[in-house]
């Protein structure tokens, strides 16, 4: 009984001692080799939301020596989750060896979830504030990211590439550079398109579609844009033809532009093969 009573004791002052650690305070630091990065799965409480998230993280080798690092968020497609960019699509080993071959600078890569909400704000959520600000400013309070919108990029994946592109030009204060991967778009009119996007009668179009919203309201200054699309993502291809349009109109030149239709299709073939020249874009190699 005395060995079960100590033992006791001594798990109450664990757990007591635990008690005033927040819960980033309680996690072990994250590992900061200088030869390889490092990905971690952090769990956020979101008020934007009103449930709890996870999230995943890039954290390049040697992090923690670093101050001011690059934060790119990359956005998954739909169906996928915060844990695609990594698991299928192998990021983080993409961005060691361009990072420890010095072709491009040490950056941190934020992975949220956005479910199938295409990252716009609704029933599902406030998926706007979730990805601008909330996730950020969370980031901020743990790890050595920059905060000036010259070093802050956001770039996504079918789903995610439209949620990009939207989020991108409907906040164009927090970002200074759009990465589209085989985007989600469409025609106004286009079958298939996301009724919880455009609407049924396509009523929103001209409010949510990335190239209405470039045709009546310009490109951002200062925003530096890629598109990529593979030649037989025949269903996604006339979306992209019309945001090529909408770009060609643009009286003001973009800042830069990178538009490619590369051999392939939609899928991690694809992506994956084209990773290093997103992330090439993204640091502004």
């Amino acid at each position: 009984m005395k060995h079960s009573r100590r033992f006791l004791v001594l798990i109450a002052l664990v757990v007591s001692s635990l008690a005033g650690l927040s819960p980033s305070a309680a996690q072990d630091e994250p590992d900061c080799s200088p030869n390889q990065g490092t990905v971690i799965t952090h769990q956020i409480d979101s008020a934007a939301l009103g449930r709890g998230k996870a999230y995943r993280l890039y954290l390049p080798p040697d992090w923690c020596s670093h101050e001011d690092l690059p934060l790119l968020i990359m956005l998954h497609g739909l169906g996928g989750d915060h844990t695609d960019w990594t698991s299928a699509g192998k990021l983080d080993e993409t961005a060691d060896a361009l990072i420890l071959a010095r072709e491009i600078e040490p950056l941190i890569i934020l992975m949220p979830d956005g479910e199938k909400s295409f990252f716009i704000s609704g029933p599902q959520g406030d998926f706007e504030t979730y990805i601008v600000e909330e996730l950020p400013s969370a980031v901020e309070a743990e790890f050595p990211v920059a905060t000036a919108r010259e070093r802050r990029f956001i770039g996504g994946l079918s789903m995610g590439g439209y949620g990009a592109l939207y989020l991108g030009l409907k906040y164009p204060d927090h970002f200074s550079a759009i990465g589209a991967h085989s985007p989600a778009l469409f025609p106004q009119g286009a079958q298939g398109a996301p009724i919880g996007v455009y609407g049924a009668d396509w009523g929103r179009f001209d409010e949510r579609a990335p190239q209405a919203i470039i045709r009546r309201d310009g490109w951002p200054a200062d925003m530096r844009l890629f598109v990529d699309i593979g030649f037989g993502d025949g269903f996604l291809i006339p979306g992209v033809y019309d945001l090529f349009g909408a770009l060609l109109e643009q009286q003001n030149p973009i800042a830069e532009f990178q538009g490619h239709v590369w051999p392939g299709a939609h899928n991690w073939a694809y992506w994956t093969a084209h990773a290093a020249d997103y992330l090439r874009f993204y640091a502004g190699a």
